[in-house]
């Protein structure tokens, strides 16, 4: 981390504390408040504990002080953007590592329930519609070989 800058951009604070990329201050707050209790250093009497404790509550506030204020959250978010941005085109050129997340993969939540369905609904009506446009051609063929066949019938009787 530079003098100047006031994170370190090669963290992920988002997922330190387990939130989303679109989530309020109040969210934020909540679950740092509730990640300190369960990991603050006086919880452990084991030196090794207590150790690991002092390390991730450290981590734990840098990630609360980068996204509970507003300017540096934003400027966080600018450069996590930009580098996501080049990892998405670098996986385009390169392809990602066999049986490794990408990315996108790591930043994307699963969807919700309503997301779920509404995603169903629109396969459903999808496959209707590819059912009945296939149905539709091949009547349009059969409907062309009948006419064709009655033309070059009636074709012969003339000649």
């Amino acid at each position: 981390m530079s003098r100047n800058q006031r994170f370190d951009p090669s963290i992920n604070y988002y997922a330190v504390l387990d939130v989303s990329l679109d989530a309020s201050r109040e969210e934020i707050t909540r679950t740092y408040r509730a990640l300190m209790r369960l990991t603050h250093p006086d919880n452990f009497n084991e030196p090794l504990a207590r150790q690991k404790a002092e390390e991730r509550t450290k981590l734990i506030n840098a990630a609360y002080t980068v996204l509970s204020r507003p300017d540096i959250r934003k400027e966080y978010d600018q450069i996590m953007r930009r580098r996501l941005m080049a990892d998405v085109v670098m996986q385009r050129y390169t392809g990602s590592m066999p049986g490794r997340p990408t990315q996108v993969e790591r930043q994307r939540r699963p969807p919700s329930a309503q997301t779920v369905r509404a995603q169903r609904k629109a396969y459903k009506s999808a496959v209707w519609q590819l059912m009945l446009t296939t149905a539709a051609v091949v009547f349009g063929l059969i409907v062309v070989i009948i006419v064709s066949v009655l033309v070059i019938n009636g074709l012969q009787t003339v000649f």
